[in-house]
């Protein structure tokens, strides 16, 4: 299992530099954000984290910089808020994936992550009390099976995972969705630290939390993300292996259910940190050897 980053965790810059930094730091692949580097000239907004076009010449240079630093790119980002109440901006959303997908195709990517979207019309990670509600699992639905379309015309494989402030909070609501769409072109992302909701982070709940979702949909991951939370009442993310999640536990259990795949870290942000992090996950990978 090789170790990787998500770009956005490097401070936005160009694409030389971002990919010249998680090499540095030992990370061997990368989830990639056209949004994380400044050749796009474009800043992510509330509803969308995809630009609406990407240069030909942009993609080369990522391309290039990618191979440059022997630093493969497993999954890029394709996220804008498919629960939206505007219909307007949920089919803006829809144009703009449709063009991530053709540039990600062009760096021989096969992955697209997503965010099953919010009511929340300011921040498509903002909790709303809508996100609950008929009519936004049916308008994120909705989108999601017109983005699945696009995934199975250029053969790709749509990421989702859990996340507490949208649609999609729960292993329950992931299944029932990948059930509803009965695509082999969606699969699920492990993010364990995405698996709390407020009152739930507390060590003894930590195996027993995971484990849950493995069980719900262990079998069709395609991705896993090494996130961290700190145990508290609320939900506070915070650099891997400074929380309490328990990742000799997570790479047993990815084991277990014969994923194949990578481990990207997230939420770390400050890269003074990274080194550390990254040992804390080649730790576990190497045998549950604790730092």
């Amino acid at each position: 299992m090789r170790i990787g980053l998500y770009s956005g965790d490097i401070k936005r810059a160009n694409a030389d530099v971002i990919f010249g930094k998680i090499a540095k730091f030992g990370f061997e692949c990368v989830q990639f954000g056209f949004n994380d580097i400044t050749e796009t000239n474009f800043i992510k907004t509330g509803e969308f984290e995809i630009p609406d076009k990407i240069d030909g010449d942009v993609i080369a240079l990522i391309k290039n910089c990618s191979e440059k630093y022997n630093v493969e790119i497993i999954a890029c980002n394709a996220t804008f808020n498919m629960a939206h109440p505007d219909s307007k901006i949920r089919e803006e959303g829809i144009k703009r994936f449709d063009i991530t997908l053709n540039a990600v195709q062009k760096l021989g990517c096969k992955i697209v992550s997503i965010c099953s979207g919010t009511r929340n019309r300011e921040h498509m990670w903002t909790y709303h009390p809508g996100n609950s509600s008929p009519e936004a699992w049916q308008d994120m639905a909705d989108t999601l099976k017109k983005c699945v379309k696009i995934a199975e015309k250029y053969n790709m494989i749509i990421a989702i995972e859990t996340e507490v402030a949208t649609v999609i909070d729960t292993p329950e609501k992931a299944k029932k969705i990948m059930d509803e769409i009965n695509s082999k072109n969606i699969k699920m992302i492990m993010d364990c630290a995405n698996l709390f909701h407020a009152g739930e982070a507390k060590k003894e709940n930590v195996k027993s939390i995971i484990s849950h979702a493995f069980g719900i949909f262990g079998n069709a991951l395609v991705l896993a993300h090494g996130k961290d939370i700190k145990e508290s009442g609320g939900v506070k993310f915070c650099p891997t292996g400074e929380g309490i999640i328990d990742y000799n536990y997570f790479v047993e259990l990815l084991n277990e259910y014969n994923y194949k795949g990578d481990m990207i870290l997230h939420g770390i942000f400050d890269e003074s940190k990274m080194p550390r992090c990254y040992q804390v996950i080649k730790a576990a990978t190497d045998g549950g050897v604790t730092l």
